[in-house]
């Protein structure tokens, strides 16, 4: 009686064995994107740690050109303009 279903077990357990490393593959896979994904957001969260930086310096370059008096700030320029055509 077990030899009539014996054939269909050795395919069954065959089909098993393909369906394992298919499923193996898709999870080695899916931890190498979880990481991917993981790494880009850190950039990402760096980029914007970055860019708040720049703009903080920027900000506050802003402000000290601003206090500079108007006079000086012509001079500088009518300077600068002398030295460019020289």
């Amino acid at each position: 009686m077990l030899k009539k279903w014996f054939p269909q077990m050795e395919n069954f357990s065959g089909q098993l064995k393909k369906y394992k490393v298919t499923i193996n593959d898709l999870l080695e896979e899916n931890q190498k994107l979880e990481a991917r994904a993981r790494a880009s957001e850190s950039d990402k969260m760096k980029d914007r740690m970055e860019r708040a930086k720049l703009e903080s310096e920027l900000q506050n370059i802003q402000r000290l050109v601003d206090r500079i008096p108007p006079d000086v700030l012509a001079e500088v320029k009518r300077q600068r303009q002398h030295t460019k055509e020289r």
